[in-house]
């Protein structure tokens, strides 16, 4: 097992080179190999996302020397397998976490979010929230969103409204999720959309959300659930559309944003 120590250095390190790669991958396989009440999820998982930094540096400065292909990020295939064993493990793992609630001091909200003393967790596998009302398909933002493999989206109208300006959106594209990171301003101020598509119900993630500072609330729209929170003085709106994750981050007050939220369709 990793001490705490090297997997901190682990996180920090800038240089990901091949030895950490080659490193990063033993200890997902001796992870893999334990029985599943033994695996450790929050290692498997952080690994898996450094592999992929790693994966994604190197398909950019293959794009820089002409070599990469410019319509995307693929993972190697060893990882792809990984994933989807680790997938189905982190289902398994997170169905035992909440098994066992009461003994950690977990407070369960409708049995899809784990409420702890610093962060929230959403079980989006839990959920089969998807709708059949896309109303925002018209817009620009819809359009250009359509372009690049996001379609259909669900949107909150009043972002299109005089007091929100986008300002920049980046895509990431690898073999399992695709994620579209959507910058805007609202009263001078920055705010995001993350919408991340999955590529099968099976990866369907459990989302953490750090420093969350006030009360969940959920509300019902267009036939899906919708979280919004505090993070500090950003307020979080989180929903699940079928293969589609949506995390929406506005710098306002958590009635507002539950305003905002109605707002979806």
């Amino acid at each position: 097992m990793i001490s705490d120590k090297d997997f901190l250095a682990f996180l920090n390190d800038k240089s990901l080179d091949n030895s950490i790669e080659e490193r990063l991958g033993k200890i997902l396989d001796e992870e893999l190999e334990k029985p599943e009440e033994e695996m450790d999820a929050d290692l498997i998982e952080y690994c898996l996302d450094k592999l992929n930094r790693i994966e994604e540096i190197k398909q950019a400065k293959q794009v820089e020397k002409g070599n990469g292909d410019t319509n995307g990020k693929r993972i190697k295939p060893r990882l792809i397998k990984i994933i989807a064993v680790a997938a189905a493990i982190l289902v398994f793992l997170a169905g035992a976490l909440s098994a066992s609630a009461v003994i950690f001091d977990i407070e369960l909200f409708d049995g899809i979010v784990e409420i702890y003393n610093d962060y929230v967790r959403i079980n989006y596998f839990k959920t089969d929230d998807k709708t059949d009302s896309h109303k925002l398909l018209e817009t620009e933002l819809a359009k250009e969103l359509a372009a690049n493999g996001f379609s259909p989206v669900l949107l909150p109208e009043a972002i299109f409204s005089e007091e929100y300006k986008i300002t920049d959106i980046e895509y990431q594209f690898t073999e399992l999720v695709d994620a579209a990171n959507i910058a805007f301003k609202y009263k001078r101020k920055l705010g995001s959309i993350r919408i991340t598509k999955h590529a099968m119900e099976e990866i369907m993630p459990d989302i953490e959300y750090p420093h969350v500072t006030s009360a969940i609330e959920k509300i019902e729209v267009n036939g899906i659930d919708v979280y919004c929170f505090m993070q500090g003085k950003i307020a979080s709106i989180n929903y699940r559309d079928g293969l589609y994750l949506y995390t929406v981050r506005v710098p306002t007050r958590l009635d507002e944003a539950i305003e905002l939220a109605k707002t979806i369709k």
